[in-house]
């Protein structure tokens, strides 16, 4: 079963792609990566530190990543 995470991230990925993949191969470039964070994000006010960004690499990476924005705001502007 797919979560409404999935459904966001298939929303913007090209192919097939797995956790393992990296987000290239999942056709995932900057543009839809921050496209696909507006859509999951929807708290205006909560700044995120987009330089933590740059240690996902696999789209489990960046499920977890945006998992941490949506369960705990407070932690994603550190």
């Amino acid at each position: 079963m797919m979560t409404d995470l999935d459904q966001a991230i298939a929303s913007y990925a090209v192919g097939r792609y797995n956790d393992g993949s990296s987000l290239t191969q999942a056709g995932l470039e900057s543009l839809s990566v921050l496209r696909l964070v507006a859509d999951v994000v929807t708290d205006p006010d909560l700044e995120i530190d987009m330089g933590h960004l740059a240690h996902v690499r696999t789209v489990g990476d960046l499920k977890g990543w945006l998992r941490g924005l949506i369960a705990s705001p407070a932690e994603s502007s550190r």
